[in-house]
């Protein structure tokens, strides 16, 4: 069973949830491996603003490889991002992380170890924190958990932990590894005012996600729209005011 959410024009529909033994409020069509499309209650993964303003978060970095050059193009853009961070990869590059603080990026928490059912939910939370706040001296405070995956006990828990989850609500599908061309277009055929898109930096092999990240922005700002970081967006947010 599969369940899109693609926009806010769609956003008017019916939000369907399907609720698993374990509590479970986003699930997909195969494997715990792909991005839930499903938005949770209580989750963060849209602006409510008639503002054309759009936040680009990446997942699953720092990557050595990748990373770099996704920072290079928000550098030459002039863009400022949010990048869900794992805990184990950020470990690994402490100097990816402060060239993220530095050039003015937002980290947030993807978890330790991408463990999908989240089985140490806040001590892996706190541990990529730890990782993060070593580095650049900043905590995290969104967290997006593997997959979208999350319970009302795990969503609970991680505001208690003071996070706020934080989900999408356009997903790019460059975890498919589509095509340069497809991503592109998976992003401007969803994008609305207040949308957080979901890319990635890491995991695997993004070079079809470097090769998209100039034309998706360039094809954003000929369309009217200015980018920011997830915290920025949330200013903008009316119900938030």
């Amino acid at each position: 069973m599969r369940i899109y959410v693609l926009s806010r024009r769609k956003l008017i529909l019916t939000v369907l949830f399907l609720f698993t033994v374990g509590g479970f409020l986003a699930i997909t069509q195969h494997s715990l491996t792909i991005p839930s499309l499903v938005r949770a209650p209580g989750t963060y993964y849209m602006a409510n603003t008639q503002e054309k303003v759009v936040a680009l978060t990446f997942d699953d970095g720092p990557d050595p490889i990748d990373t770099p050059d996704v920072l290079d193009i928000l550098k030459d853009k002039r863009v400022r991002a949010t990048f869900f961070v794992l805990g184990k990869a950020a470990e690994s590059n402490p100097h990816l992380l402060k060239r993220l603080a530095k050039e003015g990026h937002e980290i947030g928490n993807h978890s330790f170890n991408h463990d999908y059912q989240q089985r140490h939910l806040v001590e892996d939370m706190n541990k990529t924190d730890q990782v993060v706040f070593t580095a650049t001296g900043n905590h995290t405070y969104f967290y997006r958990p593997p997959g979208g995956f999350v319970s009302k006990n795990q969503l609970e828990t991680t505001k208690k932990n003071r996070h706020v989850v934080a989900l999408w609500s356009v997903d790019s599908k460059d975890w498919r590894n589509p095509g340069v061309k497809q991503i592109v277009d998976n992003v401007m055929g969803d994008v609305f005012p207040g949308a957080i898109i979901l890319l990635h930096d890491g995991g695997e092999k993004r070079s079809q996600t470097v090769k998209a990240l100039g034309p998706i922005i360039d094809n954003l700002r000929a369309h009217g729209y200015r980018l920011a970081t997830l915290s920025e967006l949330r200013t903008l947010d009316s119900d938030l005011k």
